[in-house]
């Protein structure tokens, strides 16, 4: 609504109410209708069906306004007209304190009250009381520990007031108004405190880099080499032999339901966006053939992966073996978009001098061969020289080929056009079909992915060529429904993320054969320390094979994403957090070693740093938070104890409306800041899945969210774990004064265990404050598990024990 519209409305409003007034004995349903309607929804930006709820209700109580903007935001209570106050003589302000009310007015102040407790049972921030023609707003609930009934309120004793105050009424209580928070800022002087100083802040290293012997630094560089590198180094044809995965498979070891993985992608391919038949590109019989088949369709074939599920190798796969005897014939351009080119414009361009460059690299075919170009155009040329410059070469023979030479000088001169020819031509004259992939844009802004699906739909369209363009599903979705995509209707193939465990066996497998074999030349002069790494791998890969919880841990941390769990293993092949001397001596004794969790998590958690980083960790702290408020510790894991718990009970393939979800953790007293604070670390951290839904009858979009096996691994179990609670404390605030002043920054095992202890109680005393609320995720159990570890390492440790954990 613009600003303008809006004051205008309101002093029609104005008008309307001075010539309709009735000594003030309009009841409360007849006031909301003739002025509370029109102020909110014609005056204010609230919108009656996006955001409104009227007589909401929750434990036997009814709001008349909740009015929300994804969060429930502003709550109104509505009173007949007759109820109204007045200000003292010759004041000017508009802001009160709440307890002016008290005694002149204590309808007023009661109605203040009741919105108060409607806004605390809600988690609501904002609250209202209108009669219609005066409006006083207030802070529904606070995290300064100020009562609210103890505040401020920002008051408007009549129409008139509002009207010649309109901008003040606007910031403060409009949509946007509410939305900026602008209400709170003028009634909580300062605005919101910030939340307690972290451990993190007061040290001057942080968060410091963990040094590295010489042995760990090599084994680091080498296992890059032998995790990352091999793909390159080594034969690619032998590398997907061996090492390749189908993708589509369940994992065993996955934190949520097998629907939810089965699901991956449903709610974005509901029957309400229309569009093209979306199916598994691979199942139990290989390859969807009709991925093979769908070139005669005029319509690029889109391959819809999530990051890290294998793309680019299902597309090796593809070229080298699955479908090896049909590309074998055909002419195959890979082209890699995940760099190249920096800007759009050169988009179109680059693509085609891929093409080109690889025609003549790859197949030996120079497009601007002169022989080739002859007969690319041989029947453009036996028309040129039947027509007018026919009579030409008679008398001049050299004009007539330089004509000649002109003429196909203008037809080579745009390359795109005449590399278009030459596929003709070639897929004509040799008989081989053109396959194009365009692969990587995932990486690449939205923009530049709609501009690549265009030119893919054009080769497709007008070229005699299959083409392959692979996306992430979330892209594909916002694209079909307001995108490059809206307008064509692409064959889509999904392709899941393969079995994290069989993946990284394999990988293991092929990386100790490579340094047993002696295939990498090149490496003889560092033979000592291949022999090192090869130990090293086998210990890895023993680990795995016998200790579930490793693989829990990695195939649940990495959410299907194949990158993130090799990285995990890089992370721990030559980290500083590790006791790598001990772990090769214990090998070197027994030929046996099985790493415990607790090492691989100090590894992935810290990564290169001394103390805990979590601009740097892949890793969330669960218990950070963003205000004075400790309850606020656990309401990520609150989060995702409820969609857990949702997930088995509701439909949707687990899937939770963005409503039910923000309005449920109101009820708990959060406020929509606080709500936003833990839904955005999870989103960022993969904790958690959101996805948009086109509703068929309004054609409005709507919020969806599903726990990830992130977020199930997290509150099931990286939460009793003392190695995660002891490096999260550096980076979560205290709340209690008393206790931030007993927890530092220590570093002896001892140490770390009694500041556990205090850690721990220190949550489970915030913890009593939820007790009884009927939520899914519970902390006592926790407690209990991560005490349990710090007794069991007490019991382990010497009278003097060693000073590093």
């Amino acid at each position: 609504m613009d600003y303008d519209q809006a004051l205008q409305n309101l002093s029609d409003l104005n008008s309307w109410y001075k010539q309709n007034v009735t000594d003030l004995k309009r009841n409360e349903a007849t006031t909301r209708l003739h002025l509370i309607d029109t102020l909110l929804f014609d005056c204010l930006d609230w919108d009656r069906k996006a955001n409104c709820v009227a007589e909401e209700r929750l434990d036997g109580q009814y709001t008349d306004y909740s009015l929300s903007a994804r969060q429930r935001l502003l709550i109104v209570e509505a009173k007949r007209e007759g109820i109204y106050f007045e200000l003292p003589v010759g004041q000017t302000k508009h802001v009160y304190s709440i307890s002016f009310f008290r005694k002149p007015h204590p309808q007023t102040y009661s109605a203040i009250n009741q919105a108060v407790e409607y806004c605390l049972q809600r988690g609501t921030p904002f609250g209202a009381v209108c009669n219609g023609h005066q409006l006083i707003a207030f802070l529904g609930s606070r995290t300064d520990g100020l009562p609210p009934m103890e505040g401020k309120c920002l008051v408007f004793p009549s129409l008139d007031c509002m009207h010649g105050e309109f901008f003040q009424l606007w910031q403060c209580l409009s949509k946007p108004g509410i939305q900026a928070h602008t209400l709170s800022l003028l009634l909580q002087e300062g605005g919101p405190p910030p939340p307690p100083e972290k451990m993190s802040k007061r040290l001057v290293t942080y968060p410091g880099y963990k040094g590295r012997n010489s042995l760990q630094t090599n084994l680091q560089i080498l296992g890059e080499l032998f995790l990352y590198d091999i793909t390159r180094g080594a034969d690619q044809v032998d590398f997907l032999k061996q090492c390749y995965c189908e993708s589509g498979a369940l994992s065993q070891y996955a934190m949520v339901s097998k629907t939810i993985l089965q699901t991956r992608y449903s709610l974005l391919f509901e029957k309400a966006i229309g569009g093209p038949g979306i199916s598994p590109l691979t199942s139990k019989e290989g390859v969807d053939q009709r991925a093979l088949a769908e070139s005669v369709s005029k319509r690029p074939i889109v391959l819809l992966g999530d990051v890290g599920v294998g793309k680019t190798s299902f597309i090796n796969n593809f070229i080298n073996v699955e479908a090896h005897d049909i590309v074998a014939n055909a002419m195959v351009s890979y082209i890699d978009l995940g760099v190249r080119p920096t800007i759009v414009t050169d988009l179109r361009n680059y693509v085609a001098d891929e093409i080109s460059r690889q025609l003549l690299e790859v197949h030996k075919i120079d497009l601007m061969d002169t022989n080739f170009v002859n007969g690319v155009y041989y029947g453009e040329i036996q028309r040129f020289e039947r027509g007018i410059h026919s009579e030409l070469k008679k008398v001049d023979e050299q004009a007539y080929f330089k004509k000649k030479i002109e003429f196909l000088e203008s037809k080579v001169s745009n390359v795109e056009t005449h590399l278009r020819s030459s596929l003709e031509h070639i897929s004509k004259g040799r008989k081989k079909q053109i396959i194009i992939f365009l692969d990587n844009i995932d990486q690449r802004p939205y923009e530049f992915q709609q501009e690549v699906f265009l030119i893919a739909q054009s080769i497709a369209e007008t070229w005699p060529a299959t083409v392959y363009v692979s996306i992430r599903p979330d892209t594909f979705y916002r694209s079909k429904v307001a995108g490059s995509l809206s307008a064509y209707h692409p064959k889509a193939f999904t392709i899941s993320p393969p079995r994290v465990d069989k993946v990284l066996f394999k990988r293991f497998k092929y990386s100790l054969h490579l340094l047993e074999s002696g295939k990498l030349t090149g490496l003889q002069q560092i033979q000592a320390q291949l022999t090192v790494l090869k130990q090293y791998i086998s210990i890895i890969q023993y680990s795995f094979e016998n200790n579930s919880e490793l693989m829990e841990c990695i195939d649940n941390l990495c959410g299907g994403n194949v990158r993130v769990a090799l990285d995990f293993i890089h992370a721990f092949v030559g980290s500083g957090h590790v006791n790598t001397n001990k772990i090769l001596s214990k090998y070197q004794e027994t030929r046996s070693y099985l790493i415990p969790l607790h090492e691989f998590l100090r590894a992935i958690i810290y990564g290169d740093h001394e103390h805990f980083d979590p601009d740097a960790s892949s890793i969330v702290n669960v218990f950070d938070i963003s205000s004075v408020d400790g309850r606020e510790h656990f309401l990520l894991l609150i989060i995702l104890a409820q969609l857990d718990r949702w997930s088995e009970t509701v439909g949707n393939e687990g899937y939770i409306a963005e409503a039910s979800l923000i309005e449920f953790c109101q009820s708990l007293g959060f406020q929509s800041s606080q709500i936003e604070f833990a839904l955005r670390r999870a989103l960022a951290k993969k904790l958690v899945e959101i996805h948009t839904k086109v509703t068929e009858a309004e054609d409005k979009t709507s919020q969806f969210w599903r726990l990830t096996s992130v977020g199930g691994y997290y509150h099931r179990k990286l939460v009793t774990r003392f190695e995660y609670v002891d490096a999260m404390i550096v980076d979560t605030p205290i709340a209690d004064q008393a206790i931030k002043g007993k927890i530092s920054d220590v570093s002896r095992i001892e140490d770390r265990l009694i500041r556990g202890r205090i850690f721990l109680s220190y949550l489970k005393e915030q913890w009593n404050m939820i007790l009884g609320q009927g939520v899914a995720f519970d902390f006592l159990p926790v407690h209990e598990a991560v005490l349990e570890q710090i007794r069991k390492i007490q019991d382990r440790l010497p009278s003097h024990g060693p000073r590093l954990f």
